[in-house]
């Protein structure tokens, strides 16, 4: 096969980072689009296949191949804790993370959105309403590579650079010599303390670098938000009955989830239209797809929908009336919303796409259909959660194919060649995220501070109060839906003046953490003040955000599996105040935390500012 080079390399690189992604993206809940950082990958590491006549082809096959675990990765992250997190809040015994049911799940939801996609290639490729941002920016990047082979990116100064800071600056946290944290502001309200750290995280930062501005001001305003509401909650008074159940302890995620309802329902009002293309279906021969093709496309789909139908038959015991009316409304929430995710991400982009907020209208639907059934008991929920991981799988899946084939298609590239390696790509994601995810909740605990898996816990309180209590507070959701109208506003409003500032932004923020927010800020703050009066970002920087992001998760990782084969990570302690341990200077772990933090954002700055390489790479 001549594409075989290409594709093993991309399913390499869409394994390794699906995979080191998990623990990146439960601890800031956003999974950043990784298309152009594969494209940049094969390009620094494979300059010479990357030229030429075939050069194009190499890049693509490569970057659909490589960007497709991610999809997985995304699907997978946002809704399987909300079953660990809900147990957890509950006070009932916590499942361990069901790796067998999230593979077979995940290959589910990936093979019907994969031929979902491939089947209406040419309606979404051929609509002109359809901008695909993202494609063009990879096409750009493609267009460069295959003609200007000297202006390759430099990957030692970025990408292994930024491997190397970030799986060091944990490692300094671990043996004692710097923090994880300074602490820039406590305070206690009633029973609990309230704050805002300055993380010494590189993964937040590297998250912040491949954001603009705008999305991470509006992340930090959502994290900033959660701060004002927690100290509110907390300042109420105990022996006030009234006020306890009009705002319980988990209000906040109440306001976000009504943010998250009128951001969605802006995007659907906004988005969501009939596409109509006079005559240009037929004219473009790279979207032909051969009868053989399409039929392995259906038989994609056909054997996803009957692989979660089968699922669900098998667990509730037969074709009862309950199964029946659930597997109906699965398929269809899972064609409407593959469909939207489609046409959302040639619309904005993949990482902009709301896909939490598609599966978030999933859930409600899904919730009602087992509350008309009498379902409402946390076993059910063991129930749902599937069904929803392979919804949001599919959603992904069609959100990164739909860009990838575009990409294909700009290229000159046809995008029937493309599928086989998307397809490759989503079976090794399906198979190796459930893995770490379960290592992942083995070592750290989905939900704890160290893994916050903010989506999970969005997921998780809109179930528990819709499907086991049947009781919403309604208080805390007019808030959000307040605070997202303010948000659609400004969206609005800046949109008009070409300013993007996304209003799901600020409802994904109103569920982090203020430090992560904190982190996400300083890290697109290097960059912009970098990039000031260019507006242009250059590759250097994608990779060393890239950097920054895998060699923190990566690190993270390992030490997972290490906690999991039951390592003592305090052995690791040389400074501290343990047995046999040297107490540094609190001035002295300080300042290393400062020099550290500023190493890291330098790292970005240098990497983002416009002739900082005597041979530019743009």
């Amino acid at each position: 096969m001549k594409d075989r080079f290409p594709l093993v390399f991309g399913v390499l690189v869409t394994t390794v980072l699906s995979g080191t992604l998990v623990i990146a993206g439960l601890k800031a809940g956003i999974t950043p689009g990784v298309s152009p950082l594969v494209i940049l990958l094969a390009w620094g590491a494979f300059t010479r296949a990357s030229t030429g006549n075939t050069g194009s082809r190499f890049l693509n096959i490569a970057q659909v191949a490589g960007s497709a675990g991610m999809a997985v990765t995304a699907g997978v992250i946002f809704t399987a804790p909300l079953v660990q997190i809900l147990y957890a809040d509950k006070g009932l015994e916590v499942p361990p993370v069901d790796v067998k049911t999230l593979i077979y799940v995940s290959l589910a939801g990936a093979l019907i959105g994969y031929g979902f996609v491939g089947l209406a290639t040419k309606k979404f490729l051929t609509d002109p309403t359809l901008p695909a941002p993202e494609a063009r920016a990879c096409e750009a990047m493609i267009e460069a590579a295959v003609s200007h082979p000297d202006a390759k990116p430099r990957l030692a100064p970025s990408l292994y650079l930024g491997l190397l800071l970030s799986f060091l600056a944990p490692l300094l946290g671990l043996i004692g010599v710097a923090k994880d944290h300074l602490e820039l502001y406590a305070k206690k309200v009633g029973s609990r303390n309230f704050g805002v750290d300055l993380p010494f995280n590189p993964m937040y930062l590297g998250i912040g670098g491949l954001l603009t501005i705008a999305t991470a001001l509006l992340v930090f305003a959502g994290s900033f938000l959660r701060l004002i509401g927690d100290g509110l909650l907390a300042s109420i008074d105990p022996n006030d009955a009234a006020g306890l159940a009009a705002f319980p302890d988990n209000s906040m995620r109440w306001v976000g989830g009504g943010a998250m309802t009128v951001a969605v329902a802006y995007s659907l009002v906004r988005f969501l239209r009939v596409h109509k293309v006079e005559g240009g279906e037929a004219l473009d021969p790279l979207l032909e797809i051969d009868p053989k093709v399409r039929r392995g496309l259906i038989l994609s789909v056909v054997v996803g929908v009957g692989m979660l139908l089968g699922w669900l038959l098998w667990r509730e015991g037969g074709p009862t009336p309950f199964a029946l009316t659930m597997s109906l409304a699965v398929l269809v929430m899972c064609f409407l919303m593959v469909t939207l995710g489609a046409i959302l991400s040639l619309q904005i982009g993949s990482s902009a796409s709301p896909v939490s907020g598609t599966i978030f209208v999933t859930t409600l639907v899904l919730c009602l259909v087992a509350l008309a059934f009498g379902h409402h008991e946390p076993s059910d929920v063991l129930m749902l959660t599937p069904l929803l991981v392979g919804a949001c799988v599919a959603v992904c899946a069609a959100n990164d194919s739909s860009q990838d084939y575009k990409t294909m298609q700009l290229c000159k590239v046809r995008v029937q060649d493309g599928f086989f390696a998307q397809l490759m790509g989503l079976i090794a994601g399906s198979i190796v995220v459930p893995i770490v995810l379960y290592v992942a909740d083995q070592a750290y605990t989905l939900g704890s501070p160290e893994l916050s898996a903010p989506q999970g816990k969005m997921f998780a309180t809109l179930i528990d109060g819709l499907l086991l209590q049947d009781a919403l507070p309604w208080k805390p959701i007019y808030v959000g839906l307040a605070i997202g109208a303010v948000a659609v506003a400004l969206d609005i409003v800046a949109g008009k003046r070409g300013i993007p500032l996304p209003a799901m932004a600020l409802a994904v923020g109103i569920y982090l953490p203020p430090s992560l927010g904190v982190g996400i800020l300083i890290g697109a703050g290097f960059r912009w003040f970098a990039e000031r009066g260019t507006g242009k970002q250059r590759n250097e920087s994608i990779l060393a955000a890239a950097g920054l992001i895998t060699g923190a998760a990566a690190f993270e990782l390992l030490q997972g599996i290490l906690i999991l084969f039951g390592a003592d990570m305090d052995r690791f302690v040389i400074f501290g105040d343990g047995e046999g341990q040297r107490m540094l200077p609190a001035y002295v772990t300080q300042g290393m935390t400062l020099i550290g933090i500023l190493i890291l954002g330098v790292h970005l700055f240098y990497n983002s500012r416009p002739g900082s390489y005597a041979r530019k790479s743009n």
